[in-house]
């Protein structure tokens, strides 16, 4: 009897952690004044996408903490950005046996482009932590993407 009943009293502590150790207020979504898609193609030569960044823990001036926000959430679309086009870019080059070193030389060859993009907003919630929209444009991007023929 003793045994079942600190197994019940395990299971219910259980159970009240897990519920409670999720509901945390989530950051990305929530680009004031647009409605938006969190990554999509404006036209052939612009993509843009959503991308949150975490402050910094350790800062406690505001200005530091968010502009370590910004950049973790820069970094953070420069990195979902490269994914997209290197999967993009792999999946139309089927039959490639090297997986691995394809997706190192794309990753070289479209990083100029990805690193070259903008910030179009960015905004902030109460602790600090940023949310932007993206852009990365070059002429005939898509079709670049679509058909691996970077020059």
């Amino acid at each position: 009897m003793k045994k079942l009943f600190v197994m019940a009293l395990v299971l219910s502590m259980g159970l009240v952690f897990t519920f409670t150790s999720c509901g945390g207020k989530k950051i990305g979504g929530n680009v004031q004044g647009e409605t938006f898609k969190n990554e999509s193609w404006v036209d052939d030569n612009t993509y843009r996408l959503a991308a949150a960044g975490v402050a910094n823990s350790k800062l406690k001036n505001k200005v530091a903490r968010r502009e370590s926000a910004k950049r973790a959430a820069i970094l953070n679309a420069q990195y979902q950005v490269l994914e997209k086009f290197k999967g993009s870019k792999i999946e139309g080059a089927a039959g490639m046996s090297d997986f691995e070193n394809t997706g190192i030389a794309i990753a070289q060859e479209i990083q100029g482009v990805v690193k070259g993009g903008s910030v179009m907003s960015a905004t902030y919630d109460e602790e600090d932590n940023c949310e932007i929209i993206y852009e990365v444009k070059a002429k005939g991007l898509k079709n670049k993407v679509a058909h691996a023929d970077w020059q």
